[in-house]
């Protein structure tokens, strides 16, 4: 056979007539042509009735139903097979401990597409009935075998060949938005960024982190079959966003190259590499809950030469992490880099975002649960709140609280705050905290040690419960954290008097699966006191938290920089303004001070930080000031006439002396937030600024203050009636 096959190419090489070759071809009785014809038509029937097959919807559904219920189908499969083994290897001499075991060890074998035909009497092999029960059931375990199979691997399969031609015709001047993970939080985001961007495109890394730690090993077909480790309903998901998907080991975080290394090369993944190159402008995400191996793996990413090297559509990197001293740095480093190849790293916390949804929120706004006289901007109640967890979240509702309730009373001082925060692991984290803000002591912060359950807790609760303003839980335990929220809100109920402030108590929802229900029993608690003077609320939800608005577009810094431009009265843009401000050449000029690049951009960030709270504190001022969720238009012009008459410098309004006054208060007021997000960053006072030290001269009372000083706080209160006035327009 071998010869004629060998004889029949040296004829064509030799260029013989191809009727000879075929003369060869047939006297060698290969194979006879007209054969050929007959399979090539069989096989064009068999594809044409497998096309019809699988596009029809009601084996299509069937399909899927078996590949859902792989497990419960291929257990009575098997029982089939072990009945039909049990019939075969039956012998009058044998006895069920003969038979039964080989019967369910050969039954098990069919799924490995092999059989024990040789094992059953010729009789039965013989027999049409059993040969044909023999044959169905070895089939449908051969199709469940394969139909696993392709369940793994059809997928990244499919996934594969989509990412090939979109790298060959759709990739250039793209946007992508690439995940490193499958998690929860990340396919809320990529929802959210398909809603807002239809065209723009999504891919996700399915990273497998249980394999060995190396990179460089070739794919065998164990690789394979273990490929994809994402859930069907993750898959379905994604499917309906167009997400591209693929599969890696270990992923960026355990890579161990130099700076000079292909990264997706070293993983495998040349083709989201082609198309990352390609683009217009990409997105990296690391969202998982691991915080090391997503710092790592933004990190290494930075070894890409490749990336770093592609300057204006050079990639950021957003990483799921806290927002603590050490991610900080490299954090706010990563925008201030002096090696300009380096990319942007930017921190997605989602404890200071689950507080920022607070802040953004008028109606969870502590200025809603006091007493105010807005004829003056002053209240008429002290701020009590107790914070329950003083974890990350916690910790961040704290500094929410104490900046955003800094109020001025009748007696034209601030007005007295007190907050309780219990936690029953206080004794590890009460000596940092106190050392961080040396400013805030006992009398305004309590730290109690204590568990939910016990008595402890309770007797502090009947004692506080009368004169709360805020609650806020942030358990880590959905479970816990709702019913503890139900207790409080009955507790509220029993001992509150009704002509007391508003009391909202606010429950965080960890878990995106618990949603449903917590939302359920809060509007029904709700539902039942309406019109009462107790509120409980949700925040921090996972749809609220991982979405465009809060993480790529960031709408808080957006207003902060339209907010600044108006400060300025800049005739330039919100962006260009913002650079001018805050860029790099603002970091060169605080390095000729003599100042290091460390606290230059430290002090950098700390005015940033300012902008961003002075946009988000115009809705309490406003409210201070009388106006309502619908700006009174005539009232807002009014008064956007006094804040135009004011000469710079000074804080002499050309008004009434009431309105005036109130505007003074205002002012008052937002020298006192001011004073209060500082010492939450640690300064003190001190006649002399100090950066380093973290020491300030205008941390002291109002009256203290020059005009030329109290007249910085008139032009915040100027930049928010000016906001709200345009918005009108």
């Amino acid at each position: 056979m071998f010869s004629g096959i060998l004889e029949f190419f040296i004829k064509i090489w030799e260029r013989k007539p191809f009727h000879d070759s075929l003369d060869i071809w047939n006297n060698s009785k290969l194979i006879d042509l007209s054969v050929i014809g007959y399979w090539i038509l069989l096989l064009g029937l068999l594809l044409v009735l497998s096309i019809w097959f699988l596009s029809n919807k009601k084996i299509s559904r069937l399909l899927e139903s078996i590949s859902n219920n792989l497990l419960v189908v291929s257990s009575v499969i098997w029982l089939l097979g072990v009945i039909i083994y049990i019939v075969g290897f039956y012998r009058e001499k044998l006895d069920c401990l003969s038979v039964i075991p080989r019967a369910i060890i050969s039954s098990f074998k069919m799924f490995a597409v092999t059989n024990e035909l040789a094992r059953v009497p010729i009789e039965l092999q013989e027999n049409a009935i059993y040969m044909s029960a023999f044959s169905i059931v070895h089939f449908m375990a051969a199709f469940i075998t394969f139909l696993f199979i392709f369940k793994m691997v059809g997928y990244k399969i499919k996934s594969s060949l989509k990412m090939l031609i979109h790298k060959w015709f759709y990739a250039k001047n793209k946007v992508v938005h690439l995940f490193w993970g499958v998690n929860e939080a990340s396919v809320l985001l990529a929802e959210d960024i398909r809603r807002l961007h239809t065209t723009e495109t999504i891919i996700f890394v399915d990273i497998d982190e249980e394999c060995e730690d190396n990179t460089q090993r070739k794919a065998t077909l164990n690789h394979i079959t273990n490929t994809i480790t994402i859930k069907n309903s993750e898959i379905a998901r994604l499917d309906a966003i167009e997400a591209f998907v693929d599969h890696c080991y270990n992923g960026p975080a355990a890579f161990k190259g130099d700076n000079e290394s292909d990264i997706f090369g070293n993983l495998h993944l040349k083709t989201i590499g082609a198309i990352v190159r390609k683009c217009s402008k990409s997105y990296f995400y690391f969202l998982s809950d691991n915080e090391a191996q997503n710092v790592a793996g933004a990190l290494n990413l930075q070894k890409d030469r490749g990336l770093c090297s592609m300057h204006e559509n050079k990639p950021v990197i957003y990483i799921h992490a806290r927002r603590d001293a050490n991610n900080e740095v490299f954090d706010h480093y990563s925008q201030y880099d002096e090696e300009s190849h380096r990319m942007k790293i930017k921190i997605v916390d989602s404890a200071y975002l689950s507080v920022a949804t607070l802040k953004q929120d008028e109606r969870t706004l502590p200025v809603n649960c006091i007493k105010i006289d807005q004829s003056t901007g002053l209240v008429d109640s002290p701020f009590t709140a107790l914070i329950v967890g003083f974890g990350r979240t916690g910790q961040e509702a704290f500094k929410f609280l104490y900046e955003y309730s800094a109020f001025i009373g009748s007696d034209m001082k601030k007005s007295p705050f007190k907050c309780y925060a219990i936690d029953e692991r206080m004794d590890k984290i009460a000596g940092l905290i106190r050392k961080k803000m040396p400013a805030i002591g006992e009398d305004e912060l309590t730290l109690v040690q204590a568990t939910v359950d016990s008595e402890e807790f309770w007797e502090n609760i009947e004692t506080l419960i009368r004169g709360l303003n805020y609650v806020v839980i942030a358990l880590n335990n959905d479970s816990m954290g709702l019913s503890l929220a139900v207790n409080l809100f009955k507790y509220a109920l029993k001992y509150r008097p009704s002509s007391s402030p508003m009391l909202k108590i606010m429950v965080r929802c960890y878990d995106n699966g618990n949603e449903k229900r917590m939302t359920e029993v809060v509007n029904n608690l709700n539902k039942s006191i309406e019109g009462n003077n107790i509120e409980i609320r949700l925040y921090g939800r996972e749809k609220d938290l991982y979405c465009c608005n809060t993480i790529l577009s960031d709408a808080t810094l957006t207003e902060a920089k339209e907010f600044n431009k108006v400060y300025e009265n800049s005739e330039l843009s919100a962006e260009e303004q913002w650079e001018k401000n805050f860029g790099e050449d603002e970091i060169i000029r605080l390095l000729n001070k003599k100042m290091s690049r460390y606290h230059a951009i430290y002090d950098i960030n700390r005015r940033i930080a300012q902008n961003i709270s002075n946009s988000l504190h115009s809705r309490t001022k406003m409210i201070l000031m009388g106006f309502g969720e619908n700006e009174q238009s005539e009232r807002l012009r009014l008064y956007y006439g006094y804040v135009m008459s004011r000469e710079e410098g000074t804080t002499k309004y050309k008004c009434s002396k009431e309105d005036a006054q109130l505007l003074q208060n205002i002012a008052m007021v937002e020298h006192e937030r001011w004073i209060a997000s500082h010492k939450l960053m640690g300064y003190t006072y001190n006649p002399e600024n100090d950066c380093v030290q973290k020491r300030h001269k205008c941390i002291c009372p109002w009256n203290e203050l020059d005009e030329m000083t109290q007249s910085y706080d008139c032009n915040v209160v100027d930049t928010t009636i000016m906001m709200a006035f345009n918005k009108l327009k």
